[in-house]
């Protein structure tokens, strides 16, 4: 008998451990790094395996059809209260009594409109662009009376008089808005200076329930009227002390029963607001300290700027960052502070790009983190400081190259409405995805790792964090599809009882040479604290190719020191006759598929579909071996 002198080509072990790199399907899937993954679906990354994630659990009872708004009250007497909006729920304000929505007072909401909350001082001012600004005291919710516009305006010169023309208008305000100012009134003998002797007084008739007047004058120029002064008694005495505003004009509307805006946000000792009903370019900022919900009074702070008021634009999102406000436009970002002498100032940061939702803008350690439109796609960008460049510089950065293409399956109609929370190392943001109105995937960045992953089979459109009076923190979301508010991170591997559908995939290993066939022997999987109530399915695909093998993840059973394994269609070497399954799980468990696949390339896919299924998933390794012979001839072609 002959003897071949040709030796078969040596066997080597490939060891993968650490999955921390997250989804990648920016590249091809043979080469991306071993760590990366190619699905990750409602699983949670760790240093040392993939698991899946904690389950959610309907809060209290149900009320209404969808929770549109909910938010954390703290009072200052230690009063700890969740409070929650709904359509359905009566139109009112409700908080938990006892795990019951329980409605506040007498006042009804618009049952369509997302409703966000600021708090200020023990007042939680309520917004939702449709109806006018109210507040809850930790009783009941207040609201504001509607003021007139001042009549009777007279202008009289005192003094010896002159020839120079003077035009004035007043306004009346209370502790939430203004009025329009009156019809201007002029006179024609002023004194050309005016000072105590010589000066233009003003009078006209009270107003009902005004708590002061803004004048609004001294020359009717092609500016008109602007900003003189702020006084609480209806008259006025012009003797030049108060030097016309260069900016500051009448008011366009009576806002007096309470600004109209959506999105509110407490930054600079202030409140701040966006989203104005028919000023959408706008940002209206309250005054200070025991003004604060006061957006009419120049005199106690309060103002506003249209942000490039006609660029196509309107604002879409603020945030409070580093001495000022974050102001978000779909085509652009701005920031707004004062400077130390009081002044308004307006920088821009990025052109071409911004903000899409409101709620999706999260401060995420020293930066903040939003949602974009941008080339037809969703995008999440980073926003901070740049490391080799001025510190007071901001610069944005995108952080989701990797997975750019998952971001094309959303309903760019609907990002208004995503919603994000920074919780636990995670920045999450729900969206809806292709064809659907509601928000019904949450994109998980874990900031440790910088990887992504996502989550479905719920549909959050806000989160917010509780912290109650046994000092416990938990998060919920508003439900798109129900009246529950639902908690997150229950410890439980259940949805409500229903199965968390998990899934994960490896990239595909070709040993840096897609050109040649590779032997893999027994690819052996470790798994950790696998529950008896898993049920983990394996798949190998070769060349793509799935279903190139199958096999089940089962608990193992127990005899002595020794381990079960896996099941192929039948019970494995390793199981003992007398047997028991460890109902807790185990602390390590080898899993061998007994198996010769052979290909270019391979990977390696997993699902798990039962409830409360909890598993570590650490590490794989598989014996490989290159043929030397070349490719096969359907691969070949020939020069002509």
């Amino acid at each position: 008998m002959q003897i071949s002198n040709v030796k078969n080509p040596p066997r080597k072990d490939e060891l993968i451990t650490g999955f921390i790199g997250g989804l990648n399907s920016f590249q091809d899937e043979t080469a991306i790094k071993n760590g990366e993954l190619t699905e990750a679906k409602n699983v949670i990354l760790n240093v040392d395996g993939i698991e899946p994630r904690e389950g959610v659990q309907n809060y209290g009872t149900e009320s209404g059809d969808r929770v549109l708004g909910a938010f954390p009250y703290y009072k200052s007497d230690g009063t700890r209260e969740l409070l929650r909006f709904a359509d359905g729920a009566n139109d009112k304000l409700q908080k938990y009594v006892a795990g019951v929505p329980t409605d506040i007072g007498t006042k009804t909401f618009d049952d369509e409109a997302p409703m966000n909350f600021v708090q200020a001082d023990d007042k939680v001012y309520i917004f939702n662009g449709v109806d006018n600004l109210s507040y809850y005291d930790g009783t009941t919710v207040q609201t504001y009376t509607t003021l007139t516009t001042p009549t009777s305006l007279s202008v009289t010169p005192q003094g010896t008089a002159g020839t120079t023309t003077y035009s004035y208008r007043v306004s009346a305000f209370n502790n939430v808005g203004e009025t329009v100012a009156c019809v201007s009134v002029q006179t024609t003998t002023g004194n050309a200076t005016l000072n105590a002797t010589n000066f233009n007084r003003l009078d006209w008739a009270d107003v009902t329930n005004a708590v002061g007047y803004n004048v609004y004058g001294r020359y009717a120029t092609g500016l008109g009227e602007t900003y003189m002064g702020t006084v609480y008694v209806s008259t006025y005495d012009d003797q030049g002390q108060d030097t016309p505003s260069l900016s500051i004009l009448p008011p366009e509307a009576n806002s007096t029963l309470g600004i109209i805006g959506s999105m509110p946000i407490f930054a600079i000792s202030r409140i701040f607001v966006s989203g104005i009903k028919d000023a959408t370019s706008r940002l209206a900022f309250s005054g200070t300290a025991e003004k604060v919900g006061d957006f009419a009074t120049p005199a106690f702070g309060a103002g506003g700027v249209d942000v490039f008021k006609n660029d196509g634009s309107g604002i879409t999102a603020i945030i409070g960052f580093q001495g000022g406000v974050i102001v978000f436009k779909e085509n652009a970002i701005y920031k707004f502070s004062f400077t130390s002498d009081g002044y308004q100032q307006l920088e821009e940061i990025v052109k071409g790009f911004g903000a899409i939702s409101f709620r999706a803008v999260r401060h995420v350690e020293n930066d903040i983190i939003f949602a974009a439109r941008k080339d037809g796609r969703l995008a999440f960008f980073s926003l901070g400081n740049q490391e080799n460049y001025v510190a007071t510089v901001l610069r944005t950065n995108e952080l989701s190259i990797k997975i750019d293409s998952f971001l094309q399956d959303v309903d760019l109609n609907h990002l208004v409405n995503s919603a994000g929370y920074y919780y636990r190392n995670l920045y999450m943001c729900s969206v809806p995805k292709s064809g659907s109105s509601i928000n019904n995937r949450t994109w998980i960045l874990d900031t440790r790792f910088g990887a992504w992953v996502y989550w479905e089979d719920f549909s959050a459109n806000m989160f917010t964090a509780f912290l109650d009076s046994n000092g416990e923190e938990s998060l919920y979301f508003a439900d798109e599809t129900s009246g529950h508010m639902v908690k997150m991170f229950t410890g439980t591997y259940n949805d409500n009882g229903s199965v968390i559908d998990v899934k994960w995939s490896t990239k595909a290993f070709n040993q840096g040479q897609f050109n040649k066939e590779k032997r893999y022997h027994n690819p052996t999987f470790q798994f950790k604290d696998v529950t008896s109530t898993s049920n983990i399915e394996g798949y190998i695909y070769l060349d793509g190719v799935e279903n190139a093998a199958q096999f089940v993840v089962g608990q193992p059973t127990n005899s002595g020191g020794g381990f079960g394994a896996i099941m192929v269609g039948q019970t494995l070497i390793g199981d003992s006759p007398s047997t028991f399954t460890d109902t807790q799980g185990s602390s390590d468990i080898p899993v061998e598929v007994y198996d010769l696949l052979r290909g270019r390339s391979i990977k390696y896919a997993f699902t798990c579909n039962a409830v409360n299924s909890y598993f570590k998933f650490l590490s794989l390794v598989h014996t490989y071996s290159i043929n030397t012979k070349r490719l096969d001839d359907k691969y070949r072609v020939y020069p002509s």
